[in-house]
């Protein structure tokens, strides 16, 4: 039995020290990608006389070798099966190869799967695959290879990366995320133009729109960088007629998802070869990536206080733990949530009263009709926060910028109900913890810009961490990020905070901490922003990346970060 990270990192040593760095010879231009995260495999051909379980592993090492369709791959295949193997999907596996004689298998867990445009669904179960093998020549070779790409987790974190695509939201003037998985040598200008074509995944489809028109495609010139940072992307059936607000929206689109090429910072547009206007551009015909700020939701983030309420004061949270009280505040508060605009929301000890308006102000009350009010958070302006309707079951509501409250539209497995919830900055996805008692399951869902708001299409995120444990019984959740969620849960019957991506490709620990959770916000930035967190004693602990966890104040009933 080997852990095939061990062998893989094993072989990647002794190659290394048997290699040279070459200081003469003819300089190569090469595809533009980002640095890789380490040494690279190199993959070789089966050695003569190979054992199948040693056959084995090192067909799934070739893995990480896309190049010529999978060419070295392919050798460790007989002919027939190497002619018919379809490496296009991918499953990812944190598994095991055992075998003896003439057999090998691969056994452990299945972690996720990748649609051929790179999509990562998270699909935790066991897994058993056994491979059969055939000598021929007496040598041997696979017979039936998996119907895909076999990944194990050491190749699909070290040479595969997530890419953030763009497209537009149906409702405003920005763009929204949606990540996918390239192999690190085929992250491209042209890949990520061609995903682009492709469209948005199912997971944010109804909530977004494609600002590449149906019909269009890469031409003949591809798309290419130059040494000054500008991405020159030739596309093929473009109309001449599409209007200045169309072409604004294929400029910012394009733009913002060809930052995953790190030096990107213009564009130029040809239709088959011919100049393509886009407003905005230069003289010389280049989008700056620096004039698309705007279309970026969270460039427009500055904020960075943390409001608490303290003894059912609401206000800004020091840097000595105490909080500078806002005044005209004439109730009790439970609960707080802040806008990056500007605005605030307190809900009363009651929990039966609302009150919005700026901090410091007099404050606006708000007749919901609802009780027991609770997890009050902004985005794009709009307050969200949960209630119990008149049946005693929890409702998701909104209140807009005019004080109008609209109930959500809920599109839920039957039987199950809203226990907390975020909605992502860009207001296109939301997580949910879902359940039908105090034990939730976490998913994601679309928001759609109906009216009322409609959130459909709930899925569960299954989280698996670095250790191969699930998480469960989560607790709280809040964005960190555009793509990645603070959660607070369980692994192996330890309570912490994790970073989790949307798609549940990379599960982080963030470091335990004493006490549990009661509480979770998060300063969301692209990077990832600071996580706090209140415990049930009210301690209060802010976790940014140099400094980790650090205890911030005592006796604090609510915390909120602005979103």
């Amino acid at each position: 039995m080997r852990p095939l990270g061990a062998l893989i990192t094993l072989l990647v040593l002794l190659s290394a020290g048997c290699t040279g760095i070459p200081t003469a010879g003819p300089i190569e231009e090469v595809p533009v990608s980002t640095q890789p995260r380490g040494i690279d495999i190199a993959p070789q051909p089966p050695e003569a006389g190979v054992a199948p379980a040693r056959l084995v592993e090192g067909f799934l090492q070739a893995m990480a070798a896309p190049e010529g369709d999978y060419a070295v791959a392919r050798q460790y295949l007989t002919p027939a099966a190497a002619e018919e193997w379809d490496p296009a999907s991918a499953t990812v596996v944190d598994a095991t190869v055992t075998g003896d004689g003439e057999m090998a298998s691969l056994t452990g867990q299945r972690l996720g799967t990748l649609d051929l445009h790179g999509h990562y669904t998270a699909a935790a179960a066991p897994f058993v695959h056994q491979f059969t093998l055939t000598e021929l020549d007496g040598e041997w070779r696979i017979a039936a290879p998996p119907p895909g790409l076999l990944l194990t987790r050491y190749i699909f974190e070290r040479y595969y990366q997530r890419i953030t695509l763009y497209y537009l939201a149906r409702a405003g003037g920005h763009v929204v995320p949606d990540p996918i998985h390239l192999p690190e040598t085929r992250v491209t200008p042209e890949a990520i133009v061609e995903a682009l074509l492709a469209g948005p995944s199912p997971t944010v489809a109804q909530a977004v729109s494609n600002a590449l028109p149906n019909g269009v495609r890469l031409g003949a010139a591809g798309a290419s960088l130059n040494s000054d940072g500008v991405v020159t992307v030739d596309l093929a059936g473009l109309s001449e007629r599409l209007g200045d607000d169309a072409r604004r929206r294929l400029g910012a689109q394009l733009m913002w998802s060809l930052t995953a090429i790190p030096r990107a910072t213009g564009l130029v547009v040809t239709n088959d070869g011919v100049p393509f206007i886009l407003p905005g551009s230069r003289a010389d015909g280049v989008l700056e990536l620096a004039g698309q700020q705007g279309y970026q939701i969270l460039s427009r983030a500055a904020s960075v206080d943390l409001f608490a309420v303290d003894d059912g004061a609401p206000g800004r949270l020091t840097g000595d733990g105490q909080v500078e009280r806002w005044r005209n505040v004439d109730l009790p508060v439970a609960d707080i949530a802040v806008s990056l605009d500007g605005e605030a929301a307190i809900i009363d000890d009651s929990r039966t009263v609302l009150a919005v308006g700026a901090p410091g102000s007099e404050l606006t009350r708000v007749e919901t009709g609802y009780t027991n009010l609770r997890s009050p958070s902004f985005s794009l302006g709009v307050l969200w926060l949960l209630a119990d309707g008149p049946s005693g079951r929890p409702v998701l509501l909104t209140v807009d910028r005019q004080r109008s409250v609209e109930l959500v539209s809920l599109d839920l497995p039957v039987g199950l109900e809203v226990l907390e919830f975020a909605v992502s900055p860009a207001r296109a996805r939301i997580a949910l913890l879902v359940g039908s008692d105090d034990t939730g399951r976490l998913g994601m869902a679309q928001v759609l810009p109906t009216t009322p708001v409609t959130v459909t299409g709930w899925a569960p995120l299954p989280m698996v961490d670095t250790s191969g444990q699930s998480l469960t019984d989560v607790s709280a959740v809040a964005w960190q990020a555009e793509t990645s969620l603070a959660v607070a849960a369980t692994s192996d019957g330890l309570r912490s905070v994790y970073s989790v991506e949307i798609d549940g490709s990379l599960v982080e620990e963030l470091g335990p901490f004493s006490g549990d959770v009661a509480g979770l916000t998060a300063n969301a930035r692209l990077g990832g922003g600071a996580i706090a967190t209140r415990t049930a004693a009210g301690t209060v602990w802010r976790y940014e990346a140099r400094t980790r966890w650090t205890r911030l104040a005592e006796d604090i009933a609510a915390i909120a970060y602005a979103s």
